[in-house]
């Protein structure tokens, strides 16, 4: 599904937009490998709200072949896209490497942020966590298709066996991405650990959520990132995984309207 308007900045950051109402506007931030259409649920559910969703570089529509990629490319990217589209103030909800981009901004910006939702994001994670995402970095970056793996971590499987459909959806979604664009952007997921935030800033009505039964993102981390934002909520989404915005959408949709509202 795609919203009513579309278009470019002057970064050629692509984006999709609804913002015909006079509210604060909630923006969508995808994860690696993906663009604004992993969102599809939560474009149907606020067709009639104040949203935003775009594509981070190296993905989807927007501008491609950066060859090194960190979170201050990815905070002006947003600036810019806010300046361009004359918002001062919006709510900002991430997911996985957006959940990480979402908080560096909020970090840089906080003065930009109205509310604050995290879905499935990392936070300091295990010495044996961090080395299997740079596993699966190196796999990769050595040409092996890393897209049925990704996909299976992130659905229960008794969800894929009944929704073919989505299965392949992203499936092709990830396939299409080159390298090139790819792994830059991975690579800064992997090193994430290295670059944390003050959370002193973060005074946002903030909301985080993760998958019961996620293994990348667990509840664990998103306890600790409850610990350590103190105007925060907290929602274990039960018998989810990674893709809750897909598989859980009837109740992570409710969560963010009720929240943001």
């Amino acid at each position: 599904m795609n919203l009513p308007n579309f278009g470019f900045d002057s970064n050629s950051t692509y984006f999709e937009y609804n913002l015909k109402i006079n509210n604060i506007p909630n923006v969508f931030i995808h994860g690696v490998g993906l663009d604004n259409t992993m969102w599809t649920p939560q474009k149907k559910y606020f067709k009639n709200k104040q949203v935003i969703f775009y594509d981070l570089f190296n993905h989807g529509k927007s501008k491609k072949e950066f060859t090194s990629l960190n979170f201050e490319i990815f905070n002006k990217q947003l600036n810019d896209l806010l300046d361009h589209l004359n918002i001062a103030k919006c709510n900002l909800i991430g997911f996985s490497l957006g959940a990480l981009i979402a908080q560096h901004f909020s970090n840089q910006n906080y003065q930009k942020i109205n509310k604050l939702i995290i879905i499935g994001s990392v936070y300091k994670r295990s010495q044996q966590q961090i080395n299997n995402a740079r596993t699966r970095y190196k796999q990769a970056a050595d040409g092996y298709d890393i897209s049925l793996d990704s996909v299976n971590r992130w659905f229960n499987k008794k969800y894929l066996d009944k929704n073919s459909g989505i299965k392949k959806f992203f499936l092709k979604l990830l396939r299409k991405n080159k390298n090139k664009d790819f792994l830059p952007a991975y690579k800064i997921f992997v090193e994430a650990d290295e670059y944390p935030l003050n959370f002193n800033n973060f005074l946002m009505p903030t909301l985080i959520m993760t998958g019961e039964n996620e293994v990348g993102s667990t509840p664990e981390m998103s306890k600790m990132l409850h610990q350590e934002i103190k105007n925060s909520d907290l929602i274990i989404i039960p018998k989810a995984k990674h893709m809750a915005t897909f598989e859980k959408c009837d109740l992570v949709n409710k969560e963010i309207s009720k929240f943001t509202t």
